[in-house]
């Protein structure tokens, strides 16, 4: 499996359209996909900048993102220019995409103990802060969370 990131940028009057064409696409896209090896593809929003993400299964990354193009009703949707070809001063006026650099990655395994007692009580602490039981500001827990941060998300 390989993971694909890219940031896109629609021009303003063109990204409401662009942005529901790909999150709900129809039956028939969803099948194109598929068949050539999208999985689990998502769009995060920051601004004007649009973050795509998928997970690509096939055998041969380069024929099926050809393959893919190939057919009229996707291709019409791709942002075609990469950013690195867009002239500085036309880069707010023009579609673009880049690719974003891995850095690395973590939790690829399971860090828990092997500890059957310690396991429990982070397995016990997981389960209370998903069920919203941790209180601010608690010793036990060094939870911070910036009321006027951008995002929904909690940051531990």
């Amino acid at each position: 499996m390989k993971r694909v990131a890219e940031i896109i940028y629609i021009v303003p009057e063109k990204r409401e359209e662009y942005l529901q064409k790909w999150l709900n696409p129809d039956t028939e896209m969803q099948q194109i996909l598929w068949v050539h090896g999208i999985r689990n593809q998502y769009y995060f929003k920051l601004n004007e900048f649009i973050m795509m993400t998928f997970e690509y299964v096939g055998g041969n990354f380069r024929e099926d993102m050809n393959a893919i193009a190939a057919y009229p009703e996707i291709d019409s949707l791709l942002v075609k220019k990469r950013r690195k070809d867009v002239p500085e001063e036309e880069r707010t006026t023009t579609d673009w995409w880049a690719p974003v650099k891995k850095l690395g990655s973590i939790l690829t395994e399971s860090p828990m103990p092997e500890d059957k007692e310690e396991e429990l009580s982070l397995t016990e602490q997981y389960h209370e802060m998903l069920s919203g039981s941790m209180e601010p500001g608690s010793m036990k827990y060094d939870i911070s969370y910036d009321d006027d941060d951008w995002s929904e998300s909690v940051h531990i």
